[in-house]
């Protein structure tokens, strides 16, 4: 199984993942703030079916400017996943990279 640092270089900004292993959502997931923009049931749902691998969700890597914010996740070997749903709802996690593979 590779590395963190070594499943970071090939789950670049803009590529859409799905979860390898399904499974509820880890405690330690969180999402970003989005000025209230999304209820926080929304946000639950939408992180639950987004783990449990719910085909209707589609997620990509975000793009992380802020380089110390960048080098932090990447130690933890976790990344910004934006997920969607055909509605038009999303939101910004975090999620384990040894989880997430190509779709």
């Amino acid at each position: 199984m590779p590395d963190a640092q070594g499943a970071a270089k090939y789950l670049s900004a803009g590529t859409k993942v799905k979860v390898i292993t399904p499974g509820d959502p880890p405690a330690w997931s969180e999402w970003d703030d989005d000025k209230g923009r999304t209820g926080p049931p929304v946000k639950k749902r939408l992180r639950a079916q987004f783990f449990r691998g719910d085909p209707k969700i589609q997620a990509e890597i975000v793009y992380i400017a802020n380089e110390s914010d960048r080098d932090a996740l990447k130690k933890k070997g976790r990344a910004k996943v934006r997920i969607k749903e055909s509605s038009g709802s999303q939101l910004v996690i975090t999620a384990d990279l040894n989880n997430l593979k190509k779709r």
